[in-house]
């Protein structure tokens, strides 16, 4: 199960078993089948890398089965469980450990693009392939009050509501490696703040659409930085960067879900490899 586990962990950058089965107990603390997504997705995906033989370092580490853990989560946040949906997230974790090989081969960090090709995936062709929707589990989002929003978009990351639990994470990733857990509190931190000063310049700006996804976009993109080891300047900008693309999916009513962080590191990434 280290594999597995790692892959789990993985969603927030962390190889840890230990991390991974605590985020798993998160998940099922939020909903049973949350949890369940989540082991079925990420089995598909680390089954695929051993049965094909994927570099064990790579797999010991989770990195073929984060994005198959996570659309698992996803998929079951945002349909019905039935046995379409466990065929999807079969499917899913196998499809995200095959590409997730293809870019690592490349040498590009797949990050959580995957997912979010899943999830457009199933937005699209789903309801014709016997997904019904979840109208009941939508997410309730994070409010504003400072303290209960940096964890919340912290848990959020993972569809993890509850403020309670994102600090449960943050406590255990601190723990790991503080200087990380810092900078994903400093992640989110960016977001309120930013939030809250976007009124001054733009007083109509629809907050409520952005506020969850600018949080979380912001917290994991900073934190991707800070594991790639980029400039504290360049960890601040990308948050920012991240927080402005969410604004612009917003305005363009697009289910954005990570892919304002996914751009974001990437941008970074690319403009700082020859450094």
């Amino acid at each position: 199960m280290r594999g597995p586990l790692a892959g789990i962990g993985q969603i927030y950058f962390q190889s840890s078993p230990l991390f991974g089965a605590l985020l798993l107990g998160c998940l099922y603390l939020t909903a049973p089948a949350l949890a369940a997504g989540c082991l079925l997705g990420v089995g598909a995906a680390s089954g695929t890398a051993w049965l094909l033989n994927f570099p064990q370092a790579g797999r010991d580490a989770g990195l073929y089965g984060f994005n198959g853990a996570l659309a698992g989560v996803g998929l079951c946040v945002t349909w019905q469980f039935n046995v379409a949906l466990l065929c999807w997230i079969v499917l899913a974790g196998i499809a995200t450990a095959l590409l997730s090989r293809a870019m690592a081969r490349l040498g590009w960090p797949p990050l959580t693009f995957l997912f979010v090709l899943v999830m457009w995936l199933s937005k699209a062709a789903g309801p014709a392939l016997g997904l019904e929707l979840h109208g009941a589990r939508a997410a309730a989002g994070c409010g504003m009050a400072p303290f209960a929003y940096v964890f919340c978009a912290i848990g959020q990351a993972s569809f993890i509501g509850m403020g309670a639990l994102g600090l449960l994470l943050w406590a255990a990733l601190a723990r790991g490696r503080w200087p990380w857990g810092a900078w994903t509190l400093g992640g989110a931190a960016l977001a309120w703040c930013v939030l809250s000063l976007a009124p001054l310049v733009a007083p109509a700006a629809p907050l409520g659409a952005v506020a969850t996804g600018a949080g979380v976009n912001s917290t994991l993109t900073v934190l991707g930085l800070s594991v790639h080891e980029r400039h504290w300047g360049w960890r601040c900008a990308g948050g920012v960067a991240s927080i402005a693309l969410c604004a612009v999916g917003a305005a363009l009513r697009l289910d954005f879900y990570t892919l304002p962080f996914v751009l974001s590191v990437w941008l970074v990434l690319g403009l700082t490899r020859a450094k």
